[in-house]
Parts: C-alpha cells; structure tokens; sequence
C-alpha cells in the first residue's frame, strides 16, 4: 500500500499559473483539486494506492508526480519528480515524511528547478509496522536541508545520459508462442526461425525500444537507447525485456534485470566509479521451450519467479555520462572457448509416484548446449556456418562425425531411459536402479573466455563462507565460555586479514596479465580495482577491530561487525557480467518435461587454483528437482538425484574424472569404435564392488516443530528416506517437542565403489517430518538432509552423539530434529559381529542404545504464575476464561482458569511445579512450551497463543 499526502508547493516557476498535482503509479493516476492563480500552493490532500503482486515486481514501479498548469485546453507541465518503491521503502520506517521534492523538467534540463513539492510517500507491505513521525510545524524552515532524496545524496545532483547499447543476440527460442503467428507462418510454409525479437529497455519510468529484426534467432541490433535522468537517479533498478512480435499480440521471450549499485562504486575519491557495465553478455532463463500452441508458464518470461530454462543471451553494454563530461568507448575481447561439462548419475530416488509409470531419462544441459527439443546436439556449435535449413543441418552432423572421430566418445545429454521401482517401505516414492551402472553424460559447449570473473567470484564466495562458519563456532562458544569464544572470533579476523592478503596479490598478478592481454577490458578492470579496494577497505576495518589500541570493544559489536563484513562481501559475489549459463538438470517423463534443478554455472567450474575453484565441482552432490512455475505448499520435490558435475575449459579435460569414486571401469556404448581418444568420456561407470552396509537412525526427539492441528500442536512422525528404503517412527500425538526416542533399522543396504569414499561421502539421508491426522492425507510439516557416521569393518566402534539438525518446511524455519545417524559396515567374514542393539518392546520397536541417549537426571521446574496482558480477540471473540498451560519433555503443570479476564487478569493459584527427567548435557535440553487457551462456552477451548523457550540455562 502506498499513501501520499501533498502537503503544498513553493517557488513554482510561471506567472498567473493555476497549478494542479498528478500522480502516477504504473496505470493508476490520481489528482488534486486546482488552485487558483498562486506560485505557492496549499493542498493537504492524502491519496492511497493499492497493489498486490511479488515484492520484487512491485519495487520497480514508479511513483511519478507532476505539477501542471491547468488550462481549458490541455495542461502545461511545470514541473515533475520521479522515485522508485524500491527507494521509499529502504528508507528508515519505509517512509519519506515532511520532505521538499525538487521538481524539474527532462525536455529542459539547462535552467534547473521549477520549484518544490512538500509531501509525505510511504510503502508498506503486508505485516510491516507504520511509524508515527512528528510533524514539524516550522513555517521558515529550510527547503535545501529537506529534499526528498535518500541519506548520503548530494542535495545537488547533476543532469546525466544513461545509454544502453544493444548489440546483438544469440541462442532465442524459434518458435514464437501466439497461436495465430504460427498459424500463419505454418500456411506461408518458411522454413526459417519464427521469431521476430525487438528489445525494450526500462528505466526510471521511461521506456526505449530496438527496431524488430524479422525472422531470427541470432539477431543483430547495434542500437542504442539514451535515457535522461538525474544523477544519481532515485531509481535503482533497468529492466531488459526481449520481445517477439507477432501479428495478433507481442511476447515477452525473456526479462533481466540490472541493478545499477552492483555495476556502481559511490565512494568519494578516486575509487569511485559511474554505473559501467560490459560490453558483456547477460544469460536469459524463462518457462521451458516446448513447441506447443500455448504456454503455461509465460509469467516466467516476464520476471516473475525463477527462470527454469535458457532462453538464449544478449550482448550489451551500459554506460553514464553525466552532462559535463565525456562518455568512454569500449571494446570487448571476441576470443571464444570450449568448455567441457561431465556429469555421472550415482542416484535417482525419491521420484513422485504420479510421474513413475513410464520410462525416465535425465537431461543436463548449459545454455542451448545438450537441450534435446533446441536441436543444439550436446556436440555441434563452435563453427556453425549460416546458410538454408537442410545444408546447416548436414554440417551439423558432419561436424558432430568429426568430434566423435578425433576424440572416440559419444558426446550425449542425456542418460538411457529406465522405468522406475517402488522404493521399500514407502509407496508414494519410486527409484531408477542404477546399482553397479552409473549413466553419464557429456556436453561440449562454446562461450567467451570470460571465466575470470567466476573465479573472483567463487574466492570471495569462500572468504565469507570461511567468516560465517568461524563466526557460527564463536555462537556456539559463547554458551560455554567468554573467554574462548573471543579468541575464536580474534583468529578468524586475524585469518581473514592474511587470507584477503594473498588474495589481493593473486588479484594483482593477473591484474597485470589481464591488462597486457586485454587492454581495451576496462569495464573488467574496473569492477577488479573495485573489489580490490572493497577487500582493502574491510581487511582495514578487521585489523582495527583486533587491535582495538583505544577502547575494548565489546564481543557482540565485534559479532555485529564481523557480520556486516560477510554482507558486503556477499554482496560483491554476485557478478552482473555473466558469462556462462547456469547449468539444468530436467527429468523427462517420455519427452515430457517434469521436474527440474538449477545449478549456478561458479559452483561447479573447475580450476587448478582451490580458492578459485566452485565449490562443488568433481563431487557428489544431492540436487532435489522441483515442479517449473508456481509452486503449491507443501512437499513438492519431484526427485532426488545425486550427481557428479564437472564444467570446464576443455583444455583442462584431463582432470574431468580425478575426482570419481574409485574403483570403477568405463564401458563404451558397444557401436563405438575407440581410436585415439583425448578424454575418456564413457557411456556408463561400472562399479564391480559391493559393500552391505547396516543404517541405524537414533531417532530421539524434536523440538518447535510447526503446529499442523487448530490445537496449536501436532501427532508428528516422521519417514526417513536412505538410497531406495524408508522408514516411518511412531506417533507422539499433541506435541511441539515429540521424544520419539526410536532406532529404525534399515538392513543389507547395498553400496558401489570404494569403501574409503563411501566412509568419507557418504549418501545423504532425507528426513521428513509429518503431522498425522486420523481422517485424510498426513500434513507435510518439514524435512532434513542429514549425513550418517560411517564405521567400516576393521574400525573401532564408538557410540556417535545425538546433534540438532535445522527442519525447513519451504523457507519457514520448523524447528530442530535431535538424531544420529550411523552407516555401519557388515564385515564378510562374521555378518553378526555388529555393535549390540538394546531389545525392542512389544511392538517391535527399538529404543536408542542406551549409550547414544543422553544420560538423564531429574530436575524440578518451578512456576510462579502471576497473570496475563494484552491478549488480542480469537476467532472475533474477545478471550474471557484464560488458562496457561506449560509442557517440558513430556510433563507439566497447568494454571488456574482466570474467571473473567476483564475484571482480574491475574491468576488465583500463584506457585506450582513438576518433576521432570532432562539431559545433563545442557545444550540437549528440550524446549518448555507455554500455551494459553481460552475456555468457551460447553468445554471447548480455543488456542490463543503459544510460546516456546528453546534455552532453559538461563533459569
């Protein structure tokens, strides 16, 4: 909701004028009354403006308003000012209040203010608290110390020309998606591209386009559009939109959107720089290209929600030139390089049952590489040559023949089709067997060598991972002891100064070849020269936080600092240049597209530098495939598939299998004929050995788990899910914090490869937690990826502890899940030699063993119950009958039933108490829930609230 109150008008430039107030956001537009011949008007009018839709989507609006001259005949503008929601609401109480707005005129830009708008804007969304602010009720009081613009920007600010230059495109879907275009083209019988592509940039509430070039999928613009806007603008953000015309309707193919703080450096001096962008390519992701007459996911390619699929790229450049000086010329590096992208399928479970009746295969694709309806094959690209249909699609295969002469691989995309079967234990969960043959997969693919940029990217990403981690133990510590936890916190700053240290000597050396290599980068250089000063900057600010020479700061500032430090650098990870596409793993339900992942192209990119290398790349990785577009609550992951992923320049191709699990032969797809090849790049992994292994989940307790039921609790269980088996625990019915205190066994569980690996990266096991009911379907109240503790067979046995695993249910945070997991290995020689199990109770159910649970003493919880406040109405009833309920571990007390909470809101009975068993390890203690329910008419009671204390060291 945004409200704006006008307050009234000064200086208004003109003579004898009636002026009136317009404003504008997006379609709707409002007006005040007009006054009558004056250069200083009073309004005090107040207007509201409603809108619902994606926070993101709605931060780009404009607020626009304009002060007219009314006239009989068409009103004269004197004057207008222009501010994005994105800007209103990051300021402080999301609002501006009492402040002047300068006015000024884009068609005349050399004779400065038309005057000023005194007016209040604010925004705000959906459960955000509204601020009361003090009116001033100055009449003199200064115009310039109470311009409407963000803290930190000049009160000055000059003139400036944006320029977005597009260049060309490469890669965009050919078949336009409006029925009658393709109808139409069908009946003419062309056997060209049907797409027609013209962009339309936005900025700041104006909007430029390119011309249309008809009939291409690779077009070629050399466009530019010019916007003018003061500097720095009040807008933050320029949208880029590819559209298709076509004869009925234009649309959308694709949106992206450019944030100018993070092409931008606003430091004072010589660090600072204008908005510089490229020329450099951005990747485009929208709905999945299907070649039927509808598409149903079309929102996507208007920037709502997460693209699912590549939609090919754009070349473009950005640059400012603010009215006095000049703008620079640019150049950019054309060179091209091949990059490799190997991918081994070690698992694929968890697959929906709604999906498993027929055959799967797994597609992985990187820009229009290895995506099969493109017809980009996994081999071609690189020299294709432009001339009719039928030739280019001979040279394609003609080309793919040579690649599998010279290098004897099959280069493919995706992996054979299997059917699935249903996973034991769980019928809703099916699983392809891939038991001793891991399917792989191979893509060549060509982009411009750019990579540099990734690299600095995945060092930055590891400097603030390395702080987080280190700043996560000093939380830890704290609960142990002060002392400790502020040394941890001294030796990480002191680690992050040295490891920032050699960074910005890497930075440098290449600085230097990058210059030689590249002189005409300069929008690269920038950026670099940027992060170097950033990285400076805060291993200044880390060295005066450890030496702290004048005064001792305080050890949760030196947290709140360390804290800021990680955001900033997050911040300059994200690399607005991109370069290569994200990589997508789709499962394919005979040649339909179900389910799908996306895998940033950094995380997985190979380098022979560590820092500089993505985090996943060469290992095993879990990725959970979710259903395109909108999705429903709940559970709604289609797969679960563990993959290999390796990307690289194929000049590093020789390191593509190093990472493997070892002990595995390459089986060639029996129509090849292996001459010299370069990369062993097989059809299929065989793993020969096989390792029983026993799973044992210690299952003991959760804790603030979501409440499913109206009671304000839940009958959670939950299912465990390892490889193909599943297991479900009991009940506890009415709890937060269930003790389940159960062991599931899973038996002979059957692993390839190497025990080694197995023992250091083990499977991942799924754990999901449900709320039962007694009539229909259990409620999805959140889930858990847990890794289990191996112990091979000629290892000693010791007993793991219990931990806290984090449950999320979508991205609410639901609670905590205290368990351990062990993987334990079955020797050959003597199966039952195992590590005993405590006997099951009647119903065939194991405790955990006695030396896992935690040890427990009794404690006494003591309560003293005063009363209650500020209790809001229930059900549009207002509470009379309260009653608090407190529950710990299982026991607990409850209070006396206050008679008529409006005339004594204290209770009767003051102290009570219960006995209850906890762990003597403090930081296994469970949560105490407080509850208050409301006791209406016939013995119902309503929840009112709850509340839970997950620390009870305190007390």
């Amino acid at each position: 909701q945004i409200a704006i109150t006008i307050i009234e008008a000064r200086q208004l430039v003109g003579e004898n004028i009636d002026p009136v107030v317009i404003i504008e956001i997006g379609d709707e537009k409002k007006q005040t009354t007009v006054k009558e011949g004056t250069n200083a008007p009073f309004y005090n009018e107040y207007f509201v403006f409603d809108f619902v839709g994606p926070q993101v989507f709605l931060f780009d609006k404009i607020i626009n308003i304009s002060v007219m001259h009314n006239k009989l005949i068409g009103s004269v503008l004197i004057g207008s000012f222009k501010v994005d929601l994105g800007t209103v609401y990051g300021q402080p109480g999301h609002q501006f209040c009492d402040k002047w707005a300068l006015l000024t005129d884009p068609a005349d830009i050399r004779t400065g203010a038309k005057g000023y708008l005194k007016c209040d804007i604010s925004v705000t969304g959906k459960g955000d608290a509204i601020q009361a602010t003090q009116k001033t009720a100055d009449t003199e009081e200064q115009i310039e110390k109470n311009l409407l613009i963000p803290k930190g920007f000049p009160s000055e600010r000059p003139w400036a020309r944006f320029y977005v230059r597009i260049y060309k495109a490469e890669g965009l879907p050919k078949m336009n998606s409006s029925i009658m275009a393709n109808v139409t083209k069908a009946f003419i019988g062309d056997s060209k591209d049907l797409v027609d592509p013209y962009v339309v940039v936005m900025f700041a509430g104006q909007m430029g386009r390119t011309t249309v070039q008809k009939n291409c999928a690779d077009p070629v613009w050399h466009e530019q559009i010019i916007f003018k806007e003061m500097f720095p603008p009040l807008c933050r953000r320029v949208k880029i939109q590819v559209w298709d015309e076509g004869s009925m309707n234009d649309v959308a193919l694709a949106t992206h959107f450019i944030d100018l703080k993070k092409i931008s450096n606003e430091q004072d001096g010589d660090k600072g720089f204008l908005p510089t962008f490229g020329p450099a390519w951005i990747n485009l992701y929208g709905s999945p290209r299907n070649h039927s007459l509808m598409d149903d996911h079309q929102e996507l390619n208007e920037g709502f929600g997460e693209g699912v699929s590549f939609r090919g790229r754009l070349f473009i450049e950005i640059a400012v030139e603010i009215l006095s000086g000049g703008a620079r010329e640019s150049k950019f590096s054309k060179k091209f390089e091949e990059f490799l992208l190997f991918g081994t399928f070690f698992e694929a479970t968890m697959i929906d049952r709604k999906v498993g009746d027929k055959p799967i295969t797994f597609e992985v694709s990187v820009g229009n590489f290895g995506n099969i309806t493109d017809g980009v094959s996994a081999g071609a690209g690189g020299k294709k040559k432009k001339c009719d249909g039928e030739a280019e699609e001979n040279l394609l295969r003609e080309e793919e023949d040579d690649i599998f002469h010279d290098l004897g691989i099959p280069l493919i995309s995706t992996t054979p089709p299997e059917k699935p079967l249903i996973t034991g234990g769980n019928r809703n969960y099916q699983y392809l067997p891939y038991n001793e043959r891991k399917p792989c997969i191979c893509v060549k693919s060509y982009w411009g060598d750019q990579t540099f940029r990734l690299y600095s990217s995945n060092t930055l990403e590891k400097m603030a991972d390395h702080l987080e981690e280190s700043l996560e133990q000093v939380k830890d510590l704290i609960k142990v002891s002060e002392i400790a936890s502020e040394e941890k916190l001294r030796t990480t700053l002191n680690d992050f100064i040295n490891q920032s240290r050699v960074e910005l000597h890497c930075f440098g050396q290449k600085e230097t070849h990058a210059v030689q290599a590249r002189a005409g980068m300069c929008g690269f250089s920038f950026k670099r020269q940027c992060n170097n000063h950033r990285i400076t900057e805060f291993s200044d600010d880390a060295k005066a936080i450890v030496q702290q020479q004048k005064k001792k700061m305080p050890l949760d500032e030196m947290m709140r600092e360390t804290q800021s430090f990680i955001d900033k650098i997050r911040f300059l990870v994200d690399e607005p240049q991109n370069t290569v596409p994200d990589v997508f793993i789709w499962m394919l339900s005979s040649n339909k597209r179900v389910a799908y992942a996306r895998v940033p192209a950094k995380t997985i990119l190979y380098s022979p530098a560590k820092e500089q290398r993505g985090k996943d790349c060469g290992k095993i990785k879990t990725h959970f495939l979710k259903l395109p577009g909108k999705r429903p609550l709940g559970w709604t992951v289609q797969a679960k598939v563990d993959v290999y992923l390796w990307l690289g320049p194929a000049s590093y191709a020789h390191s593509v299998m190093e990472n493997l699990p070892v002990g595995y032969e390459t089986e060639l797809p029996s129509n090849t004929n292996s001459g010299h090849s370069v990369v062993p790049s097989p059809a299929c992994l065989l793993y020969k050995t096989l390792h029983l292994f026993q799973l044992r989940a210690h299952m003991y307790q959760g804790r603030g788990l979501i409440a499913a039921d109206s009671t304000g609790l839940s009958d959670p269980f939950a299912k465990v899910t390892f490889t193909s088996h599943c297991q479900t625990t009991k009940i506890i019915s009415q709890t937060l914090s269930p003790t389940w205190n159960q062991m599931l066994l899973f038996n002979s569980i059957v692993l390839h490869g190497d025990r080694e690996e197995i023992a250091q990266f083990p499977p991942e096991i799924v754990i999901e937690l449900y709320d039962d009911d007694a009539v229909g379907k259990a409620e999805y109240i959140g889930s858990t990826v847990a890794a289990p503790v191996v112990r091979l067979a000629d290892q000693n046995y010791e007993p793991p502890k219990l931990s806290y695993h984090p449950v999320h249910c979508g991205s609410l945070s639901g609670g905590d899940l205290l368990a351990t997991f062990e993987l334990l290995e079955i020797p050959q020689s003597d199966p039952d030699r195992l590590p005993p199990v405590d006997p099951p109770d009647i119903g065939q159910i194991y405790p955990v063993p006695a030396n896992i649970r935690p040890i427990l003493s009794k404690y006494r919880v003591e309560v003293l119950f005063w009363g209650l406040r500020e209790l809001k109405k229930v059900q549009l009833l207002s509470v009379d009958r309260p009653q608090v309920l407190i529950e710990c571990a299982g026991k607990g007390v409850k209070s006396s039933v206050i008679q008529s909470y409006k005339k004594n809101p204290n209770f009767s009975g003051l102290a009570d108490w219960f006995e209850v068993e906890l762990p003597e390890n403090e930081l296994l203690h469970p949560p105490l829930s407080i509850c208050v329910v409301d006791w209406r008419a016939f013995g119902r009671s309503t929840l009112v609230g709850t509340h839970t204390i997950n620390c009870l060291k305190q007390f």
